[in-house]
């Protein structure tokens, strides 16, 4: 949560640190595209990350409950195909040009699906998801963020989470505590104990090492995605802050969402809920910037993380929530520790939200 390593990143990664999130903000438009193996793949909305591209195999890992893949096969790679797409939800459903491929391969866990694929030479389109996805009516997921040092027992979270039944979880960043290629391992372990999707974007702590390790995994940081008329749009702040180029894209998504119920996700909170700690974005301005495009675009919930703590409260007319209890060193005298929120949405409604503790 320190604000210390935001400022120490900065000051390593260059002479002035206008502008630190200029690169990571370009390669997040690299992500869901890749060619090998005489196959080109195209994930629409940078949906997945493409894990494995390699003879008779490719493997994603899916940043939405539904993800459209568009794949161009060239005549010496027609044939049998592996397809492996992890973070999926357990009841998802796989399309080649569409129709639905029934014979299911055993997976590993419930939130992967591996199908053999025939593949002619030219264009195919890839569903993968839920069927439900462009459904009516109501959906519960589970909202969190700052893992970080508790990845160890993090497990015992998600086996809280699985309690309350959500269709999947989102998160606000914080995952690692320093990036570190071992702490990727253990929180993919971790994840496997998880029943449903988990769908995140980062934090300043994965910002500790190079944020490929996170791009490579888990895909963009800032992207959209629509569940049952229900927005969901992440946002990368790791740098106590938007990039220019990160803020354009959240326009962008804001707007193409205006007309529907919407969640707004970050990291840090564009402006500290009580004022008398170092937890907002670095520019005053900037933050109350991006509320009023917030307040503009219609969202209906905010929700962020960094803070290790929990506040509910409002800007701009919005409700907004503090929830950094996924395990990290909890805030002194607070007493709420561990926990996360439960939210119960459907379009068209406002979203009921409630708080659970585990410990």
């Amino acid at each position: 949560m320190t604000r210390s390593s935001v400022v120490l990143a900065c000051a390593l990664a260059a002479a002035t640190c206008t502008r630190p999130s200029e690169e990571r903000a370009g390669a997040e438009h690299e992500v869901g595209h890749a060619a090998a193996a005489g196959l080109t793949v195209d994930v629409t909305d940078r949906l997945a990350a493409i894990r494995t591209l390699a003879p008779g195999q490719l493997a994603l890992w899916a940043a939405a409950p539904a993800i459209e893949v568009t794949v161009e096969v060239t005549p010496a790679a027609a044939g049998r195909w592996r397809l492996t797409v992890g973070n999926v939800v357990p009841d998802a459903v796989v399309a080649l040009d569409g129709a639905a491929l029934t014979a299911a391969l055993p997976p590993p866990r419930p939130t992967v699906v591996v199908r053999d694929l025939d593949l002619t030479a030219g264009t195919h389109t890839l569903h993968v998801g839920a069927a439900d996805a462009g459904a009516a009516g109501g959906f519960r997921v589970v909202a969190m963020a700052d893992i970080q040092t508790g990845l160890p027992t993090v497990d015992q979270v998600f086996a809280a989470i699985a309690t309350t039944q959500p269709r999947f979880v989102v998160c606000m960043g914080d995952l690692t505590d320093r990036g570190e290629l071992a702490e990727y391992a253990l929180l993919e372990a971790q994840l496997t104990t998880l029943p449903v999707p988990f769908y995140t974007t980062l934090g300043n702590h994965e910002l500790w090492a190079d944020s490929a390790r996170y791009r490579d995994r888990y895909g963009p940081a800032t992207f959209q995605f629509t569940y049952r008329g229900v927005a969901f749009t992440f946002a990368d702040s790791g740098d106590a802050g938007l990039d220019p180029t990160t803020e354009a894209d959240v326009d962008a998504l804001l707007a193409r969402a205006a007309d529907r119920t919407q969640l707004f996700l970050t990291h840090f909170p564009p402006i500290d809920p009580i004022g008398v700690r170092d937890g907002s974005f670095r520019g005053r301005a900037d933050g109350q910037r991006l509320i009023g495009k917030l307040a503009a675009a219609g969202v209906d919930l905010a929700l962020y993380g960094h803070i290790h703590s929990y506040y509910a409260f409002e800007h701009a007319g919005i409700p907004a929530f503090v929830s950094g209890g996924g395990g990290a060193q909890p805030e002194r005298w607070d007493g709420i520790g561990r926990h996360f929120l439960v939210l119960d949405l459907a379009a068209g409604a406002p979203p009921i939200v409630g708080l659970r503790r585990v410990d």
